[in-house]
């Protein structure tokens, strides 16, 4: 039985749940394939000015001594900047098995603090075993930046997959049952580059040139992140109250309800690594209307399980948005459906069974 050191700066705690949450499922799932992990060398909650310096000083401390230690086959460690920061005193010294998994913006992050912490990278992936993007647009993207790796060293796995407990297909009733209007959701971060503002915006247009449409609709809205504020401002703007609900952040158990409880689910980000939400969407039968960008377009099919808009454009989304009210009910049938095979291969137990397997050709 191998024995794994897992290092991640961003793990979940009873404390903060949702912190890291698919890492969490990460770890759990490397348990599941029967390796033999120890306690995680962790970050496991939010903590800001000084607490986070001196988490982050507790952290690097223990990622080194784990390093230094001969207790490990191999090293899991979840984000390429700030999780690596303990390889870096250790790596001149010693020789050290590692893989790691690539999320988003410590591969492709453009603010001022990714270039500075992503000053290392080349180093860290040139020693590194194996590394772990979420998908084949990552890979690509791994390779252009970092043209020294081996295809065969570079792993696709999906985030961890969905979870087959959580997200499961709605019942038939809620498919078939009569409806008198249109249960839109968005469950993201209300952050830049989610595209909230494209979301209402298109909500608005809906609002003044079919106001028949929008009065049938209603739009559901969950999730944390820095432009709440911002977002509820525009909501009072646009007068979109009397449609449009804000509700905050949820925990992962509660998630899978909601999206069952939606018509459709939106998704108007601007730029993803992966897209778990929609993916977790599908798995609920819930048809996706998301921008027509890389990854997304490898999992949503316009016509198919959901629709595609132009990236960045409120006129398509709108448009999209309006095309659902005209949708027969036996269409919409066949949407779910579609939604449901499409996101087959997500379910977290076939991603970790690939990963595994994966795993134990490079180790």
């Amino acid at each position: 039985m191998k024995r794994i050191g897992f290092i991640s700066n961003l793990f979940p705690s009873k404390k903060d749940p949702t912190f890291g949450s698919f890492v969490g499922l990460s770890y759990q799932q490397l348990q599941a394939m029967g390796y033999q992990l120890s306690e995680p060398i962790v970050i496991d909650a939010r903590v800001s000015a000084l607490k986070k310096l001196l988490a982050y000083v507790k952290f690097v401390s223990s990622g080194v001594s784990a390093l230094l230690s001969n207790k490990y086959d191999f090293f899991y460690i979840h984000y390429l900047t700030y999780s690596t920061l303990c390889l870096l005193p250790v790596l001149p010294f010693k020789k050290i098995k590692y893989l790691v998994n690539i999320h988003g913006d410590d591969l492709v992050g453009t603010r001022f603090i990714h270039k500075v912490m992503g000053l290392p990278s080349s180093y860290i992936l040139k020693h590194a075993e194996a590394v772990v993007v979420p998908s084949l647009y990552f890979k690509r993207q791994l390779l252009a930046r970092h043209n020294f790796i081996k295809e065969s060293h570079i792993i696709i796995s999906e985030s961890a997959g969905f979870r087959e407990d959580i997200f499961y297909a709605k019942d038939a009733t809620q498919l078939t049952k009569a409806k008198t209007g249109l249960h839109f959701g968005y469950i993201s971060r209300v952050d830049e580059g989610k595209g909230w503002e494209l979301m209402l915006t298109a909500f608005s247009l809906l609002q003044k040139n079919n106001p028949k449409e929008y009065s049938q609709a209603t739009l559901s809205v969950y999730g944390a992140g820095a432009q709440t504020a911002a977002f509820i401002d525009m909501v009072s703007k646009l007068n979109l109250g009397d449609v449009v609900s804000y509700y905050g952040p949820l925990s992962q158990k509660e998630l899978g309800a909601k999206y069952r409880s939606f018509d459709y689910f939106l998704f108007p980000t601007r730029r993803e690594s992966f897209g778990l939400v929609a993916v977790e969407a599908l798995g609920c039968g819930t048809p996706v209307i998301c921008s027509e960008i890389e990854p997304l377009t490898d999992m949503v099919f316009h016509n198919n399980n959901g629709f595609l808009f132009t990236d960045g454009c409120a006129e398509h989304l709108y448009r999209s948005i309006s095309h659902c009210f005209s949708l027969a009910p036996e269409d919409y049938l066949v949407l779910s459906q579609s939604a449901i095979n499409s996101a087959e291969q997500y379910k977290s137990t076939h991603v970790a069974k690939r990963l595994h397997d994966a795993i134990e050709a490079i180790f």
